[in-house]
């Protein structure tokens, strides 16, 4: 765990559910880039690994009440906070970002991310159980979310194919 990343959850003031969520979505992040074969496409692995633990920083009890959605927020926060390898993996990381193509995850970090979170929940689950999950906690989005299923499958299978293990696989890599 990034010591980096665990000072700016108590700085943010994270519950404990945000906490335990973005550890899970760094875990699977740091199985992702520990499998990734030599010929996968080239990615910063510490900034991708720190934009996995600080994805939803946006989502800080501080920043209660700012109608943007909480990836802007993280980018937002992460540009301030100096981290500026970490903002684009957060701004697109959100399910419906993959509906806008000037949002949609375009580097292998940015991907990395997205699927990392796609994945994790509270704990490692499948796309689609975490996917309708949040559509259920956020109904608002559930139309967008449904449709961003397909599109995230897509980004799921491209993220695997640079793997050493498969989808199935993931939960046991992870510890």
């Amino acid at each position: 765990m990034s010591t980096k990343a665990e000072r700016l959850f108590l700085r943010y003031r994270y519950p404990d559910w945000l906490a335990a969520h973005s550890r899970v979505v760094g875990k699977i992040a740091a199985a992702f880039l520990a499998g990734r074969r030599p010929d996968a496409a080239a990615v910063d692995n510490e900034a991708a690994l720190l934009a996995a633990y600080l994805h939803d920083i946006g989502r800080s009890p501080l920043l209660a009440g700012d109608p943007r959605d909480h990836n802007v927020l993280s980018a937002l926060v992460l540009a301030a906070e100096g981290l500026a390898s970490c903002v684009e993996p957060a701004r697109r990381h959100a399910i419906y970002t993959v509906l806008d193509p000037a949002l949609a995850p375009r580097t292998a970090a940015d991907k990395l991310v997205y699927v990392a979170d796609r994945r994790g929940g509270q704990t490692v689950e499948t796309l689609a159980e975490r996917a309708r999950d949040t559509a259920r906690r956020n109904p608002r989005y559930a139309a967008e979310i449904e449709r961003a299923i397909p599109l995230a499958e897509v980004l799921e299978r491209e993220v695997f194919a640079e793997l050493d293990f498969a989808p199935a696989e993931l939960a046991e890599r992870v510890r």
